[in-house]
C-alpha cells in the first residue's frame, strides 16, 4: 500500500496531482457521494420544497419567481432552482425523480474536493493535495449535503473557486497589484454565483478571511491585491439582474422575506427549532468531520507548529472567523460550518504528513487516541442507524440494517489501523471504508426503511389509479412538502380533515383524498354531512419523522367516482 501511495504522489506537473492521483480520488470521490442518490425519496422537509419549486419553474416556465405551489418562496436566490431545473432537463423535466435535482450538489461537491485536492498539491506537495482530498470527500456531512437537493454542497463547489483564487492570490502571488483578469477575477467571479445560490453566506468566508489573513500580516495593502473595484463590480454584474429583476416583479417583497427573515432573523433567533448552545459546532464537528476527524489533533498541532507560514495562516484565517461567527449565530445546523471543512482536511493532511515527529509529544498522543476512541464510536454510531431506526420503526431490520453494522465495523478497524501508524495509504484505505458504509446505508438502507416514506409510497398508489386522466387531489393528517413531490403541484395539503373531504365533495367522479386515521371520524362526518359515500381504495401505514409521529393512511374516493386501483 506504501508503495502504491508513492506512486500517486509522484509529482503532476502544474496541476498538482497525477493522473493516477486524479483518478484514484474521484473515484473514491464518486464511491463515496454517488450511491443513493436516486435511490433515497424524497426528504421532508427542505429538499422537497427545493425540488418542487424547481418542479414548477419548469412547469410555468417562469424562471424569475420561486413559487411553492399557490406561495412565492422568499428565502434564497434562484441559482439552485435554475440548477436543479437544468439538471432535471435529460431526465424528463418537470417528471425528473428527485436524484434529477441532486445532481447539481453531487458535481459541486465533486468540484469542492478536486479544488482542495489542486490547493493542496500546489501549495504544500502532491501528498497533502491528495490526502486533503481524501479527507474531505468522505466527511459524513458532505456525504449527507451531496445527496440532498438543496444548496449547501452547490455553495461549497462555487464559494470553493473564490477561496482558492483568495489564497493563489495571498500566498503565490507577489505583485502587490496583479492584473484583474486571472485570479482576482476567477475570485469575484465564483462570489457573485455565490450570492446566487444562497446570499452572502460565501461571501462573509471570503471577506473574513481575507480581513484576518492581512490583519495578521499587518499589511493593508493586500486588500488592494483582490482588486476590489472591479470585482465588485463583476460581482454585481452577475447577481445584480435577477436581483433587481425578481424585487421589481414582487415589490421588493423578496428582499424584506430574503434578507430579514431567511438571513437576519437567524443571527438573533433560532428558527424551526435549530437552536444550539455555545460549542455547538464544535461539538457537532466530532460528527459531521468523520473519519478525517481521527486525526484532528494532528491537524490543529500542525496549524500551531507551522502558524508562522503564510500558507497556514491563511488556512486559520479561513477556519477560526467561520467557525465563531456561526457559534454566534442563534439558529444552528450541523452543516452550516461546511464552507471551512476544506482548509480543515487541509490541515489534517499536513499534520498526517508529519505524524512521526508531531506524535513525539505525550500530550498530543493522549490527545490522538481518543480522537480516534471517538471516531470508531462514531463509526459504529452511523453502522447503527439503519438497525436503530427499523427498530424505532416498530420493524425488524432486514439484512442491509445488519450489514451496515459490518461495513462500521470494517470502518473502525480502519480507522484504528491508521491511528496506530498514520499514512497516506492507511488514510486511504479507511476512506475506501468509510465509502462502502455510505454506499450500503445509502443506496440500500436506508431506502429499504418503507415507514418512513409515505409520500413515496402514496405516490406509487396514485399512478396505479385509473378511470381519469386528471385527480382531484387532497392530504389531511400528512401535510409534508414530499407530497407535492410525489402526487404533483394540485395536491391540497389540507390543515383539516374537513378541508380534505371539501376537496373530495368537489369532485365527485375523479376526487381522491388521503387522509390518516387520526382524522377519519372529522372526515367522513363531513363527507356524509355532503351527501357522499367513502370508498377506501388502500392504505398505507408509515412514519412522519418530522413530527415523529405514526400514520395509517387511507386512500380514499366516493362511491360511484371512476377511480379504480389497479396494481402492478
Amino acid at each position: 500500500m506504501s508503495a502504491m501511495f508513492d506512486t500517486l504522489t509522484e509529482p503532476g506537473g502544474r496541476y498538482g496531482l497525477n493522473p493516477r492521483a486524479w483518478l484514484v480520488l474521484m473515484l473514491l470521490a464518486i464511491a463515496a457521494l454517488a450511491p443513493g442518490l436516486f435511490s433515497v425519496p424524497a426528504m421532508d422537509r427542505d429538499e422537497s420544497r427545493y425540488a418542487q419549486a424547481s418542479r414548477q419553474m419548469m412547469e410555468t416556465g417562469d424562471y424569475l419567481n420561486i413559487k411553492l405551489q399557490d406561495e412565492d418562496r422568499h428565502k434564497q436566490p434562484a441559482g439552485t432552482y435554475w440548477l436543479q431545473s437544468l439538471f432535471a432537463q435529460p431526465f424528463g423535466g418537470a417528471d425528473a425523480p428527485i436524484g434529477a435535482h441532486r445532481l447539481p450538489g453531487f458535481i459541486l461537491a465533486l468540484l469542492a474536493v478536486a479544488i482542495t485536492a489542486w490547493l493542496g498539491a500546489r501549495l504544500f506537495g502532491p501528498g497533502t493535495g491528495l490526502m486533503a482530498g481524501v479527507i474531505l470527500a468522505t466527511t459524513v456531512v458532505l456525504a449527507v449535503e451531496a445527496r440532498t437537493a438543496k444548496t449547501d454542497a452547490i455553495l461549497l463547489g462555487v464559494g470553493m473557486i473564490a477561496q482558492a483564487s483568495l489564497m493563489m492570490l495571498m500566498v503565490q502571488v507577489k505583485e502587490r497589484r496583479p492584473g484583474f483578469i486571472g485570479w482576482p477575477a476567477a475570485m469575484w467571479a465564483a462570489l457573485g454565483a455565490s450570492l446566487l445560490v444562497k446570499g452572502p453566506i460565501f461571501l462573509m468566508v471570503t471577506a473574513l478571511t481575507l480581513i484576518v489573513f492581512t490583519a495578521w500580516k499587518r499589511d493593508p495593502g493586500l486588500l488592494l491585491k483582490v482588486r476590489p473595484l472591479p470585482g465588485v463590480a463583476l460581482a454585481l454584474a452577475i447577481f445584480a439582474p435577477w436581483f433587481i429583476a425578481i424585487n421589481l416583479e414582487t415589490d421588493w417583497a423578496f428582499a424584506q422575506t430574503a434578507v430579514g427573515y431567511s438571513m437576519l432573523d437567524k443571527v438573533g433567533e433560532a428558527q424551526e427549532a435549530h437552536a444550539g448552545p455555545i460549542g455547538f459546532h464544535l461539538v457537532a464537528t466530532l460528527f459531521t468531520l468523520w473519519p478525517g476527524v481521527a486525526l484532528l489533533p494532528l491537524g490543529l498541532a500542525a496549524a500551531w507548529t507551522m502558524r508562522g507560514e503564510d500558507r497556514v495562516k491563511f488556512l486559520i484565517a479561513w477556519i477560526v472567523p467561520t467557525y465563531i461567527v456561526f457559534e454566534l449565530v442563534a439558529t444552528k445546523l450541523p452543516h452550516y460550518t461546511l464552507p471551512s471543512f476544506p482548509a480543515l482536511a487541509l490541515l489534517i493532511a499536513l499534520g498526517l504528513g508529519r505524524a512521526g515527529d508531531l506524535l513525539a509529544s505525550t500530550r498530543l498522543k493522549a490527545a490522538h487516541v481518543i480522537f480516534a476512541g471517538l471516531a470508531v464510536l462514531v463509526a459504529f454510531v452511523l453502522g447503527a442507524f439503519p438497525a436503530g431506526g427499523t427498530l424505532y420503526l416498530q420493524s425488524e431490520p432486514n439484512f442491509a440494517a445488519w450489514l451496515s453494522l459490518a461495513f462500521a465495523g470494517l470502518a473502525a478497524a480502519a480507522i484504528v489501523a491508521l491511528a496506530l501508524k498514520p499514512s497516506g495509504s492507511r488514510l486511504i484505505a479507511t476512506g475506501v471504508a468509510a465509502a462502502a458504509l455510505y454506499a450500503c446505508v445509502f443506496a440500500v438502507a436506508i431506502p429499504s426503511m418503507d415507514k418512513l416514506w409515505p409520500s413515496e409510497r402514496v405516490g406509487r398508489l396514485v399512478d396505479q389509479v385509473t378511470g381519469c386522466e386528471t385527480l382531484t387531489l387532497a392530504t389531511s393528517g400528512y401535510e409534508e412538502p414530499s407530497n407535492m413531490v410525489y402526487l404533483g403541484t394540485g395536491v391540497f395539503l389540507a390543515d383539516e380533515p374537513v378541508q380534505a373531504a371539501n376537496v373530495l365533495l368537489s369532485d365527485p367522479r375523479c376526487g381522491l383524498a388521503v387522509v390518516d386515521a387520526g382524522g377519519i371520524l372529522e372526515f367522513g362526518q363531513r363527507i356524509q354531512e355532503g351527501g357522499g359515500t367513502l370508498r377506501l381504495l388502500a392504505t398505507v401505514e408509515g412514519h412522519n419523522y418530522v413530527k415523529g409521529d405514526d400514520l395509517a393512511l387511507g386512500l380514499y374516493t366516493l362511491e360511484g367516482s371512476d377511480l379504480r386501483l389497479e396494481r402492478r
